[in-house]
């Protein structure tokens, strides 16, 4: 199956060379490799030439998010499969066989790699369906102070081996195979995701559709996460907060999306209470949240 590899380049220029080599280490010298390129003037697309001096490059005037820098990118490939590749990503060990093989069964729509750290501790990429209960959890860490209650942990899917291939209900973009198959039948990213909870969105819509994801750990990706913007202050927190308030809206329905803002902006205001006098980093960043609970916008990162 021919692959095209889709890297979205903002203020990655330091390791954006390395992600794409990765990539075209497992998929071979004839990949494709068209990069979106969201700042451009970084030194980004010099980068990525040094190691791929075909590649395509189309630049943004403006930062446009993931999502649709994403769509461009698909809209110019020809390929039978798309790897999403973050541009931090460091190495990529595997068979591209083994991908291959996974989308021999034609329910496949995605193939996600195993994710670890740099140090090589797991970086959890198996998931299911997030529910307004998910969101709560992750926002009053249940999984970590309640160990022993299986519903938090079922989100991080925290009690399934990580060497064990499957199906699972979504993964991260951050190394993640897509049958071009599939993506005419579902239709392209939706735009209103900025940055992050845009692969949940599509996968979660394909499965609706009847495609499954497949995860497959003997694909392993390293990834740096948050690495991918060095010395940038991307608010990537606020950016999420926004996302998982637009994924709520747009599965949950309105009313309960609103319920869910409210107690979340109730959660947060607690904090703000109760670190008044004493954690003032911890303060800052409940009130940052608040306006992203009012607005359904986080400040978009610079130029």
């Amino acid at each position: 199956m021919s692959v095209d590899v889709v890297v979205v380049n903002y203020r990655s220029a330091p390791v954006i060379g390395r992600a794409v080599a990765a990539a075209r280490g497992l998929a071979g010298e004839g990949a494709g490799v068209i990069v979106v390129d969201n700042s451009p003037g970084d030194g980004a697309a010099e980068a990525v030439r040094a190691v791929a001096r075909d590649a395509t490059v189309l630049a943004n005037r403006r930062n446009r998010g993931f999502a649709a820098a994403v769509n461009r990118a698909i809209a110019v490939s020809t390929a039978d499969v798309v790897l999403l590749l973050n541009p931090d990503v460091e190495r990529i060990d595997g068979d591209y066989a083994d991908v291959e093989a996974a989308f021999a069964d034609p329910c496949v729509a995605a193939v996600a790699a195993r994710l670890e750290h740099p140090d090589g501790s797991p970086l959890g990429n198996c998931f299911t369906a997030p529910r307004a209960f998910d969101y709560l959890s992750e926002d009053l860490a249940l999984a970590q102070r309640f160990p022993g209650w299986g519903r938090p942990r079922r989100f991080r899917q925290l009690d399934r081996d990580p060497a064990v291939a499957g199906t699972v209900g979504w993964s991260s973009g951050a190394c993640l195979f897509l049958r071009r198959a599939a993506i005419g039948d579902v239709g392209p990213f939706d735009e209103r995701f900025f940055v992050y909870c845009e692969e949940t969105d599509w996968l979660v819509r394909a499965a609706r559709r009847g495609w499954t994801t497949a995860y497959l750990p003997s694909l392993l990706a390293v990834h740096a996460t948050a690495g991918s913007s060095p010395g940038v202050d991307a608010r990537p927190s606020l950016l999420l907060l926004e996302s998982q308030n637009r994924y709520a809206r747009k599965h949950f329905g309105p009313v309960p999306a609103a319920a869910l803002r409210a107690a979340r902006a109730g959660i947060d205001a607690a904090r703000i209470a109760r670190h008044a006098r004493g954690n003032g980093g911890a303060s800052a960043a409940a009130r940052a949240r608040i306006p992203v609970h009012l607005g359904l916008r986080a400040p978009r990162p610079p130029a």
